[in-house]
């Protein structure tokens, strides 16, 4: 029997995981923008270049609406790196919770995926 004073050690997933993973759950609902049919206009290669700050796409449309687009785009990727930073920490903690957060991140970026196309094709 272990005496109360020495804690058990805690599971945490590898970072070499966690990383791509939530990467992954981040930017795959984005995925439309290569996959989908139609032109490769300029309009799409903006999109297209986008692709790194679109999880922050709703901070432009709630916050940064007013600003000129290159302080916009900065916004969005600050935020971006902000919340993902973020979620590769708390997925890091327990690994009973990078599968929460996992799942989670996959969601909400589904659900900023919809924004970002019907934006698209607006």
């Amino acid at each position: 029997m272990m005496p109360e004073h020495v804690s058990r050690q805690i599971r945490r997933p590898a970072l070499r995981v966690v990383v791509p993973v939530i990467l992954f759950c981040t930017y795959y609902p984005y995925a439309w923008l290569i996959l989908s049919r139609g032109t490769w206009s300029s309009a799409r290669w903006t999109w297209i270049k986008m692709w790194p700050a679109l999880p922050g796409l709703l901070s432009r449309v709630m916050f940064y609406h007013y600003l000129p687009d290159g302080l916009a785009l900065a916004g969005m990727y600050f935020f971006t790196v902000v919340v993902v930073a973020l979620m590769i920490y708390l997925a890091s903690l327990r690994t009973w919770l990078f599968g929460a957060v996992a799942v989670l991140v996959f969601l909400l970026s589904a659900l900023n995926s919809l924004l970002a196309y019907a934006l698209y094709r607006a």
